[in-house]
């Protein structure tokens, strides 16, 4: 439950959304209980506060440093009725909205945060995706930030500068293995493609995954982020430890905010099997 929540509406375009601005409304939600939310937003909005916007592509996006920064997040707009929905909202701030380009809703877990008594991760997380060509030299075209949700696996993803084309997805995980697709994979301007990480090993180039559970996982443990898990990661996470680091640490492995010898067996175990990443660029 929210509990008791104060909602501000605000009439300013706000800047930074999607390289650009927003429309003419947004709202600053603060409830008293914003942790580990499961909640519905209906952003409503008027027709003369479009900005120029075309309406049929909106989306939403939020703010949690009052509109420094943005992430894309979707939702579903009604044209009829003015108003975009979104679900699964696990925590609120400052929302907006803006038309969107190509996006797409990706889902994907990293091997050491998975926990398999709770089918959580042990926390939400940022991981960057690349859009690049789908031929040799496989340039990036576009890059974006989401958080992947600790219950549904999940987050959305924007990309302005991408015209609709044919691409290679790239993770980038602050000590994950870099993972691509298995395919390029085909987007369209004003819609959303879903990809999905953890049914298949097949869904990674060269297969590059690994089996927790039910899940398959991007490989966790490549904290040096040279694309090889070895034992420099192993020295780096095993240096933490012994310091007794704790919070937002590279080196914490598992995510539960400690570096320990729970974090360099993950590491110690990949670097066993010689585990390095697998792209077009060297498969």
């Amino acid at each position: 439950s929210l509990g008791s929540t104060e909602i501000k509406r605000g009439h300013t375009v706000q800047n930074g959304l999607n390289g650009g601005t927003s429309i003419k409304r947004y709202y600053d939600i603060t409830p008293a209980n914003n942790t580990g939310l499961n909640a519905s937003l209906v952003f409503k909005y008027d027709d003369s506060e479009l900005n120029g916007k075309p309406e049929p592509s909106l989306k939403l996006f939020k703010s949690t440093n009052s509109g420094s920064s943005w992430l894309f997040m979707g939702g579903n707009v009604n044209i009829a009725s003015n108003e975009i929905t979104l679900n699964g909202i696990t925590s609120f701030s400052r929302w907006s909205a803006d038309s969107s380009g190509v996006s797409a809703a990706i889902t994907l877990i990293m091997e050491g945060f998975y926990n398999i008594p709770t089918s959580n991760l042990n926390m939400s997380d940022t991981v960057r995706v690349y859009l690049r060509n789908s031929a040799t030299p496989y340039a990036i075209v576009d890059s974006s930030i989401g958080i992947i949700d600790s219950l549904t696996f999940k987050s959305a993803y924007q990309f302005p500068n991408a015209p609709s084309g044919s691409y290679y997805l790239q993770l980038k995980h602050r000590n994950s293995l870099e993972t691509w697709s298995k395919n390029p994979v085909i987007y369209f301007q004003d819609t959303t493609l879903n990809y999905d990480f953890t049914f298949a090993a097949t869904q990674a180039f060269g297969n590059n995954e690994i089996l927790k559970g039910t899940k398959y996982c991007i490989y966790s443990g490549d904290v040096t982020q040279n694309g090889f898990i070895d034992l420099t990661d192993v020295v780096q996470i095993n240096n933490d430890a012994n310091a007794f680091k704790t919070g937002y640490q590279v080196s914490d492995a598992n995510g539960n905010s400690i570096v320990g010898l729970d974090d360099v067996l993950i590491a110690y175990n990949n670097s066993l099997n010689f585990v390095s990443k697998k792209t077009p660029l060297n498969p």
